[in-house]
């Protein structure tokens, strides 16, 4: 009885905690008509808190030598696309906490702070026990971390820059892979000190059956590009709006910078109610452009 019960409140807890999500690809040939119904409704259900809608889209490797993963699963707390059955740790960091009185950013407290969350993340894997198998053997091969920064159009809007602007464009490009270069450091940090994670060796296992000079060419790689996280960095294309403002199309611009991420959460907290269901689906339509570029970039330029 007591048993049942357990699994009557997990359950629940589960429908409490679920999110229904729609996935709609701009690129499907599809009707006209049934088309512009389907924007409509999706439109109209756009603030239900438990419907989301998302992209096709895939989960990169912070890693070169670690393939793409198709993202066909929604992690519930930050609405990131992941691979289904995978186990992610989350962690936040807003970037208007780092705006200076004179539109600087602190650099050297960002960069701490990313750093320290780094080390979070991996003390959250070690103690954390995932709900099943598969979760748990993914923690422990992959070592997924979710660090999800905020506020790019808060940080544009508060510096007072253009965001039509070529300039503002390449200035967020740059923070973004500047911090993204941090948390690689440190996941490298992180695995001279405990190992690189464990996906590399099931990644390797192919190349290690053609020999002792390609084997000795992959141990090569994984010394100089083995990391103890195989994702880091996430990003929502939403985020590129300033919060507590009407959405201007015109921060649209900025949306390129979702190229930097290795998982795009969906997560939104900007109001679009000045738009209509032409203007949801253009965000969509140049969201997934953008998302398509990265997934079509040769295999060669990805890969080391």
């Amino acid at each position: 009885m007591v048993r049942a019960q357990k699994r009557a409140d997990r359950f629940r807890a589960l429908a409490e905690n679920a999110v229904m999500y729609f996935v709609v690809d701009p690129d499907k040939e599809v009707a006209p008509q049934q088309a512009a119904l389907v924007w409509q409704r999706l439109w109209e259900m756009r603030d239900l808190t438990p419907i989301c809608a998302v992209m096709p889209a895939n989960v990169t490797s912070a890693c070169p030598l670690l393939p793409d993963e198709t993202a066909n699963a929604l992690h519930v707390a930050s609405l990131t696309q992941v691979p289904a059955g995978t186990a992610w740790v989350s962690l936040e960091l807003d970037l208007v906490e780092y705006l200076r009185r004179d539109a600087g950013i602190r650099y050297g407290r960002l960069e701490q702070d990313l750093r320290a969350l780094v080390a979070e993340g991996e003390r959250r894997h070690d103690e954390t026990r995932w709900e099943d198998d598969e979760q748990q053997a993914d923690s422990n091969n992959n070592r997924r971390l979710s660090v999800f920064v905020r506020g790019w159009g808060d940080l544009v809007l508060l510096r007072e820059r253009e965001p039509l602007a070529l300039e503002t464009l390449r200035e967020l490009e740059s923070l973004a892979d500047r911090m993204r270069t941090i948390l690689i450091e440190e996941s490298r940090v992180a695995a001279a000190e405990s190992g690189y994670c464990p996906a590399h060796d099931i990644a390797g296992a192919r190349v290690l059956r053609h020999g002792r000079e390609m084997n000795a060419r992959w141990r090569r790689a994984v010394m100089d590009n083995g990391l103890r996280h195989r994702n880091l960095l996430t990003l929502s294309p939403w985020d590129v709006f300033p919060r507590g403002e009407p959405a201007d199309f015109r921060y649209m611009n900025l949306l390129p910078i979702v190229r930097m991420a290795h998982s795009v959460s969906m997560q939104r907290d900007v109001d679009i109610s000045c738009w209509d269901a032409r203007d949801f689906k253009a965000f969509h339509e140049r969201v997934s452009a953008i998302l398509r570029s990265v997934s079509d970039l040769p295999l060669v330029a990805r890969q080391v």
